[in-house]
């Protein structure tokens, strides 16, 4: 993810590294990186259309047998003192890419490092847990955001390899957020209470559970607007969304979101919903806190461990329906005091061991230790 990754990139080079970005820019959204600067090796033949699919998807593998190689061949030439993998080309079902990559590097002396968002990909229900497990462990250090990750790679996965936790930043926590008014006009909202749930809305992220929040929300606050805003992965959750479009105050924009209409529905709303059913971390809830906005999320453990110490998160007691309206209910009614407090808690967590700086620090710091492991081996 490019919301990840430049980020990232550009807190190493502040904190002294010379890091490269090898990727292309964002397909849908190429001018959201005016800074983007890639491996001078990398091809860019991405189709910047989300529709046909196919043909995005075709030009997107183009894009990789073509850079791959030019990575291994950039490796071989000792370009780097570090490769980090943030996310495996199909992980669940090859492990051809980590497999030469490991090889290569091997062959270089220098440690290949992998991020490990998620346990298992959220997306893909009937995984291969073997080969998620055999791809990870091609890496000689696996970085995970939380120790519920770490946890959940050495229990659940039987990871072997070593493991070191490193948190999620907040994200876009450098833009603009724009004034509640302007946004609000722009989207002609009023000044009723705005719930907002954002991002690509996949099967776990508990659309079934919106359904049975939002009618009980509406009968405490008759005048609420819901705010769906994401384009959906799966007929299932197509379902489910028509079903909530049925109900009285919801708005549902079902498409891949431009980042500056995206900042003006995190501006114009009150609280941010997560009524995730599975969640090993949740890049999204640093969304919410990076741009200074409250949130409720649900009691899962992916979550439990993120908002600890964040005044401007909401725990449901449980993770149905009627927890979930509980818990949205009373962050309506404490919306100005939550707002303050959202504010707060982006200011904080700048500084914080969460925040971008340190975050580079504690990545550099794993990457010194990886190379002298490598070393001490031999």
């Amino acid at each position: 993810s490019p919301f990840y990754c430049r980020p990232l990139v550009k807190a190493l080079r502040e904190a002294g590294a010379d890091a490269e970005l090898a990727s292309p820019q964002l397909y849908l959204e190429p001018g959201l990186e005016p800074d983007y600067s890639p491996s001078p090796w990398v091809v860019d033949l991405t189709v910047r259309v989300s529709r046909p699919r196919a043909v995005r998807l075709a030009a997107r593998a183009v894009d990789l047998s073509w850079n791959f190689p030019r990575l291994l061949r950039a490796i071989r030439h000792n370009r780097y003192d570090v490769v980090h993998v943030q996310w495996i080309p199909l992980q669940e079902k090859q492990s051809i890419f980590m497999s030469r990559l490991r090889a290569a590097c091997g062959r270089a002396s220098i440690p290949l490092v992998f991020t490990a968002h998620n346990v298992m990909p959220h997306d893909s229900p009937g995984a291969n847990r073997g080969m998620v497990r055999k791809n990870i462990d091609l890496a000689h250090l696996v970085i995970a955001h939380t120790e519920n990750v770490a946890d959940g790679l050495r229990c659940e996965l039987g990871v072997r390899t070593k493991i070191t936790v490193i948190p999620h930043a907040p994200l876009f926590i450098d833009l603009h957020l724009p004034s509640r008014e302007d946004a609000r006009a722009r989207l002609s909202l009023g000044n009723d209470p705005v719930l907002l749930f954002q991002g690509r809305i996949e099967p776990y992220k508990g659309i079934d559970v919106l359904v049975e929040t939002w009618p009980l929300v509406r009968e405490v606050f008759p005048t609420a607007v819901l705010a769906v805003v994401g384009r959906s992965g799966t007929e299932e959750v197509r379902s489910q969304l028509a079903r909530l479009a049925q109900e009285p105050g919801v708005r549902i924009v079902d498409a891949f979101v431009p980042t500056a209409l995206m900042l003006d529905y995190y501006a114009a709303s009150d609280v941010v919903v997560f009524p995730y059913k599975a969640i090993s971390q949740s890049g999204a809830l640093m969304t919410a806190v990076g741009l200074g906005r409250p949130a409720v999320v649900t009691s899962i453990p992916g979550f439990l461990e993120q908002a600890r110490d964040l005044g401007s998160v909401l725990v449901a007691a449980g993770s149905d329906g009627t927890a979930v309206a509980r818990a949205v209910c009373r962050a309506l009614a404490d919306r100005d005091h939550l707002a303050d407090e959202a504010a707060r808690d982006r200011l904080r967590i700048r500084e914080s061991s969460r925040g971008w700086p340190a975050v580079a620090r504690s990545t550099l710091d794993a990457y010194a230790r990886a190379r002298a492991g490598l070393v001490a081996a031999g």
